[in-house]
């Protein structure tokens, strides 16, 4: 009885593991596997992933600084993928009037920081682009910045 209870149990298991393979060697094959799915906040939204490089070249953005935000304007110019995250780096440009100004109170941060911005932008739309700095990164004035990987997934056209 305990040896028939067990084999129910290994072969679950056994299952369990052939479906996960199953479904792992099914996938589309639009996404390549070594494309790894990052997990959404809202659980009915499909899948992001990181997006080709052409798509940040597609990217049209018009965007600053000012009182310690990043904001400005962004265009979706793909038309096959909704955006849901853009990676960006940003290098502090320190002034030397500025510097000199804040003297020896703040030392002021020359490195190159990664930020990471959330939205949901379809394709071929215009829309907003805002991101608080950290707290120590607020009293720079200027960051020479670039978008360095967008994640998203790809929409059915209409």
């Amino acid at each position: 009885m305990m040896m028939l209870e067990f084999h129910k149990h290994f072969n679950r298991r056994c299952y369990a593991a052939l479906y996960a393979v199953i479904a792992l060697l099914v996938l589309p094959c639009t996404v390549s596997a070594d494309v790894l799915c990052v997990q959404q906040e809202d659980a009915m939204a499909p899948c992001s992933y990181e997006l080709p490089r052409d798509t940040i070249d597609q990217l049209k953005i018009d965007a600053g600084f000012g009182w310690g935000i990043f904001s400005g304007s962004i265009y979706n110019g793909d038309g096959m993928h909704l955006i849901t995250r853009l990676v960006v780096s940003m290098e502090p440009i320190h002034d030397h009037h500025h510097m000199d100004m804040m003297g020896d109170m703040h030392v002021m941060s020359h490195e190159t920081k990664i930020h990471e911005i959330k939205m949901n932008l379809p394709p071929l739309t215009k829309g907003a682009l805002s991101m608080a700095l950290p707290a120590e990164d607020a009293p720079i004035h200027d960051f020479k910045w670039e978008v360095v990987k967008v994640y998203g997934y790809a929409v059915e056209s209409k």
